[in-house]
């Protein structure tokens, strides 16, 4: 129990040294919760997910339970430009990852569904919206789907711009989130 406390306070400690780093792509002061993750996790349909992607996968919190829940033949580009997360990622020993060191703006292929945890609103609107096209662009091909969370109702306003969208709230999470899932328009 010590061991895993331990465990749990050196890595809300690395959050917090990386978001004072770069607060504008990372984001928050804490890992997501099991809560947050079960959420976002619920709301796909795995058998028929076999191309996955996750974008700002950090140091793998959600990544690892997308991998607990892909089929065998699937596979999953995890994009992350913090070079400390980079290395992170890059220890979960799994065949079906691909630790992808660069923006998610460049996604080279299309998938059944994109996970992200990308602070939309911190990120400079020009990214953000080349992102969001890009996701879209590369959902649209196969019927895909893109979950994802934040922790504010105000980008809705861009998530509608090319995505039809529902949200659910996931108050056990610090801070509370909202996750939303999307479809291509």
């Amino acid at each position: 129990m010590l061991n895993a406390t331990r465990l749990q306070l050196k890595n809300h400690f690395s959050y917090l040294q990386q978001f004072m780093a770069s607060p504008r792509t990372i984001g928050t002061l804490a890992p997501s919760s099991p809560w947050l993750c079960q959420a976002m996790l619920n709301q796909i349909e795995w058998t028929g997910a076999l191309s996955i992607a996750e974008l700002g996968a950090a140091d793998g919190v959600l990544t690892k339970r997308i991998l607990g829940r892909m089929r065998a033949d699937a596979s999953l580009e995890a994009f992350e430009i913090q070079p400390h997360f980079v290395h992170q990622l890059r220890k979960i020993d799994d065949r079906r990852l691909q630790v992808m060191d660069r923006s998610a703006e460049q996604m080279a292929r299309d998938y059944d569904v994109v996970f992200s945890c990308l602070p939309l609103l911190s990120i400079p609107v020009k990214i953000s919206v080349r992102i969001l096209q890009q996701a879209r662009q590369r959902l649209r091909a196969r019927g895909g789907t893109l979950v994802l969370f934040q922790y504010s109702h105000l980008s809705e306003k861009l998530l509608s711009r090319y995505f039809h969208w529902k949200r659910v709230r996931v108050v056990r999470n610090f801070p509370p989130a909202l996750v939303y899932i999307c479809t291509p328009r």
